[in-house]
């Protein structure tokens, strides 16, 4: 069955320090039953990938279509100002990981939303 595909949507895309702009609210659902879930945050140009970056966000089990909310902090991205990648991982039923290849565009860095919007990150 491989890995599960997710739909997100996010809030904004930069961050800082200032009250109300310290956090970004993602929304994320699979189109099939998630193991595990986790959201990771990595500066930009550092490797990424499961198990990389900092952990931001993690659920266990979710079935397929339902959605989950969580929030990035300021405080999450932990090296510095500078662009961050927050990438979105789903583990599926026979044990598979997505690797947001799916979500990157051929010829682009870009990391995208549901409505095709970039998703990469910048800490002010």
């Amino acid at each position: 069955m491989g890995a599960p595909g997710l739909t997100f949507s996010i809030s904004r895309d930069k961050l800082s320090a200032q009250p109300g702009f310290d956090a970004i609210t993602v929304t994320f659902m699979a189109d099939q039953t998630c193991l595990a879930f986790e959201c990771r945050a990595t500066k930009s140009g550092e490797d990424y990938g499961v198990g990389k970056g900092v952990l931001v966000a993690s659920f266990s089990a979710t079935p397929a279509g339902i959605q989950r909310t969580f929030e990035v902090y300021d405080d999450f991205l932990v090296r510095g100002d500078g662009q961050y990648r927050i990438s979105l991982y789903a583990k599926g039923e026979d044990g598979s990981w997505n690797d947001n290849h799916r979500y990157l565009p051929i010829g682009s860095d870009a990391y995208l939303t549901a409505d095709g919007k970039a998703y990469l990150c910048m800490r002010e």
